[in-house]
């Protein structure tokens, strides 16, 4: 006959082998979710970092062609003979001036996020010859566009109709153009195009 003390003393530690075996099945789903969201949070950590690097170089980028503005923007030294000297030395300085701009704005469009990643609204911007910052603001699904006006936002004059989309709107200097610049705006779905006429979109003829 088996020993009963033994007996009675190996159930118990059965009953708390499997109770422990539970514990951790449970314990498992718990934790492993625990670590897929640390890993989440430290990679959105990275991602951070790497925005504020980006964000800070351009930053830097910006700062040295401001500075490089303000000094072709200042008066050039006199010389021995100004008569002859300052037509040359104000075009160069023109010329100078136009494509410190120039830089300026492929950073700034470099800057602007396409439109298949980005939000709701974008930005279109650019420079006038005399220096005027235009700035333009449209609704990537609507078609909707403002234009910048003394610290607010103008609603430009539109067609009656527009239908859910996917717009853009670019704008580029134009020294020709009475405004100093030109726009437009088209339909990345049907091709339909508008361009600006004063301050009223006009549509391309099919």
């Amino acid at each position: 006959m088996p020993d009963a003390s033994q007996s009675n003393t190996a159930a118990p530690s059965r009953t708390i082998d499997a109770a422990s075996s539970q514990r951790q099945s449970q314990a498992n789903p718990v934790q492993s979710g625990f670590d897929q969201l640390s890993g989440r949070l430290t990679l959105l950590q990275e991602q951070v970092l790497q925005l504020r690097t980006d964000s800070q170089r351009l930053l830097e980028q910006n700062q040295m062609l401001l500075n490089r503005l303000q000094l072709l923007s200042t008066e050039p030294e006199a010389t021995n003979d100004p008569d002859s000297a300052k037509p040359a030395t104000d075009g160069a300085a023109s010329e100078q001036l136009d494509a410190a701009i120039g830089q300026l704005m492929q950073m700034l469009n470099q800057m602007e996020m396409p439109s298949d990643e980005g939000g709701q609204f974008g930005i279109a911007t650019t420079y006038t010859r005399q220096g005027g910052w235009v700035l333009v603001r449209f609704d990537r699904r609507t078609g909707e566009t403002w234009l910048a006006d003394a610290g607010r936002w103008q609603p430009l004059a539109d067609v009656d109709f527009m239908n859910l989309s996917s717009y853009r709107v670019l704008v580029h200097r134009a020294d020709q153009d009475a405004k100093g610049y030109v726009a437009v705006r088209f339909d990345e779905q049907t091709g339909m195009t508008w361009w600006l006429n004063g301050n009223r979109w006009q549509e391309y003829e099919q």
